[in-house]
């Protein structure tokens, strides 16, 4: 639900590729099960490689990105 409200934002700015889609999806599961696992540490990594990775693939930067680090 989040996700499409993104997509449809005029704010918002990136690809919509299907396969961007899912490996987002896949992200989100990965923070979702750190939580339930009662795992902060491994929340809050989940949840800063989703955002990295969101940014770095879908804002179509420069060819040799580089990862942000906290």
């Amino acid at each position: 639900m989040l996700q499409s409200q993104a997509i449809h934002s005029a704010q918002y700015v990136g690809r919509t590729d299907r396969s961007l889609c899912v490996a987002s999806n896949l992200g989100h599961r990965r923070i979702c099960a750190a939580i339930a696992a009662h795992d902060p540490a491994g929340a809050a990594a989940a949840m800063f490689t989703h955002i990295t990775d969101a940014w770095l693939i879908r804002r179509n930067g420069p060819a040799n990105p580089t990862r942000l680090h906290r």
